[in-house]
């Protein structure tokens, strides 16, 4: 088994923030901005300070599959 995917850097691309309620059913990702590791957790921190009710998190955004190069 790989560790690699558990080692973040501050300085690591991709990240969005995603969040779910505490209470409630419901979880969303904020997709449009994409920022280092270090932005993240640091924005999730002032998020998770300021709306009790929810929970904010780094996580890394996954590439789309490129479909173009299947259908060539």
């Amino acid at each position: 088994m790989s560790t690699e995917n558990l080692i973040r850097r501050d300085e690591d691309t991709g990240y969005i923030i995603a969040w779910r309620h505490k209470s409630d059913f419901e979880t969303g990702k904020f997709r449009d901005e994409m920022m280092t590791y270090g932005e993240a957790r640091k924005r999730c921190e002032d998020l998770n300070s300021e709306n009790p009710d929810k929970t904010y998190w780094p996580e890394k955004m996954k590439q789309d599959p490129e479909l173009h190069l299947v259908y060539e």
